[in-house]
């Protein structure tokens, strides 16, 4: 089953495209406003995905553009009416902030993920039970139950089609007993099954590698698919999280931050020795 592309993810990139012909075309914002008799702020806030746009207005628009060609124009009519539905995790808005929801639309189209965390093994890689003790710290009740449902629905949907996953983890997340020494041991042994996938490399960061970059805390990069060719930064620091995308300054840092780290892991091979060494198989 293939994942489809997140409805806000191709609102963004509608919004791009739209961008982009208009510019491509010589035209400005008022003139193309005043042309289709709209407000200013209403092709501003269709250029920057704020609002989705019609089908009937889209058509308009690409005509405006001097976008005549038929397949062109189906394609996008399509994108337009996908832009407009809820994605899955609308229903999880309660206990999801902004910015992870717009990690969660980025995935969608993600072939490869990068990630290191310091503390935790990372969400894509957690069992049930590590996740529940995990979120627990967090939620109670019903809200619990919610944000867990969340997680597990997330590692589903990336199952349908695996995106290459690139995992670091700091050795003092596989050592804390998250959850108790079993929820431990049962997440140690699912990270062991996940090793053998041809799509997921796990790596562990000794404590012998001393200082490296990845203490300054737990981030994300998403390279996407070859029709947007973009890379998205998500990273967690003290209170704040944010997005960036394309060749910015701030993802070739980050990269440059992972390779780093990578550079200080374990071997996968030396990752599989540990972890069994920790259960006690060796």
């Amino acid at each position: 089953m293939t994942r489809q592309r997140d409805p806000r993810f191709s609102k963004r990139q509608l919004g791009r495209l739209l961008r982009t012909f208009r510019e491509q075309a010589g035209k400005t914002q008022p003139e193309v406003a005043a042309r289709m008799d709209w407000s200013v702020s209403k092709l501003i806030r269709i250029e920057k995905a704020a609002v989705g746009v019609s089908t009937t207005d889209l058509r308009a628009l690409l005509t405006e553009y001097g976008m005549h060609d038929d397949e062109l124009v189906t394609d996008l009519t399509n994108v337009a009416k996908e832009s407009r539905e809820q994605p899955w995790y609308a229903q999880f808005d309660s206990v999801t902030s902004e910015p992870f929801r717009r990690l969660l639309a980025y995935e969608g189209s993600a072939v490869a993920i990068h990630q290191f965390h310091p503390l935790l093994v990372p969400g894509h890689l957690q069992t049930r039970e590590y996740a529940r003790a995990v979120l627990a710290t967090v939620y109670s009740g019903a809200e619990l139950d919610l944000a867990l449902e969340a997680r597990m629905q997330r590692q589903q949907r990336l199952a349908e089609e695996p995106p290459r996953l690139v995992m670091l983890i700091d050795e003092g997340a596989v050592r804390r007993e998250i959850g108790g020494r079993e929820v431990l041991h049962e997440q140690l042994r699912h990270l062991l099954v996940r090793t053998s996938e041809p799509t997921t490399c796990v790596r562990v960061v000794p404590y012998g590698a001393g200082a490296h970059p990845g203490l300054a805390g737990a981030f994300v990069l998403l390279e996407l698919d070859e029709e947007i060719s973009d890379t998205v930064l998500f990273e967690e620091t003290a209170g704040k999280d944010y997005l960036a995308n394309g060749d910015s300054d701030v993802v070739t840092a980050a990269w440059e931050r992972f390779l780093a780290i990578e550079q200080s892991a374990l071997t996968e091979a030396e990752t599989v020795t540990l972890l069994r060494g920790l259960l006690g198989e060796n």
